[in-house]
């Protein structure tokens, strides 16, 4: 065979190899599976309350219910200079009628914290260890135990 004769039926085999039908391989074979992992599912970040954190919803101590601290709660600006103007803290009454304890929602703790009405005298007062909760005509002022004004903020009307 000449030269040309090799190179064309080489040329032919090619051609063919090519152009048979090769057995498609399984799914398994052409995709290697790789786990992933369970990601946490949008708004399944229930509490051990059942309060959803994503929803707005927090636990409240005097309620005994999930509230929504800006719609149940006193709004109280930052006044002190060392923090963040844009976060505000809450307070919370179990009722209008109940105010024994003031419950505190800072915007720099994980828990609320829980404030002791002191005396009849000196009704519009609440504290515990670090910090003193004050209330005059509607306006509430949030001390730390250093008597340096934190938060401040008014009463909303019904």
């Amino acid at each position: 065979m000449s030269t040309k004769g090799v190179l064309f039926s080489f040329s032919l085999m090619l051609c063919l190899s090519a152009c048979t039908e090769q057995k498609p391989k399984s799914n398994m074979e052409q995709t290697p599976k790789t786990e992933i992992p369970d990601a946490p599912m949008v708004g399944g970040d229930m509490d051990e309350h059942g309060c959803k954190g994503s929803a707005g919803y927090s636990w409240s101590v005097v309620k005994n219910e999930c509230i929504q601290i800006f719609n149940s709660g006193i709004r109280l600006d930052p006044k002190a200079a060392d923090l963040d103007k844009s976060l505000s803290a809450f307070i919370v009454f179990k009722s209008d009628t109940d105010d024994a304890q003031a419950e505190l929602f800072l915007p720099t703790e994980k828990k609320s914290i829980l404030l002791n009405k002191i005396g009849k005298e000196d009704a519009g007062t609440w504290k515990n260890d670090a910090y003193v909760l004050s209330q005059w005509k509607g306006m509430y002022s949030l001390d730390n135990n250093k008597k340096t004004l934190l938060y401040q903020g008014a009463a909303m009307k019904h």
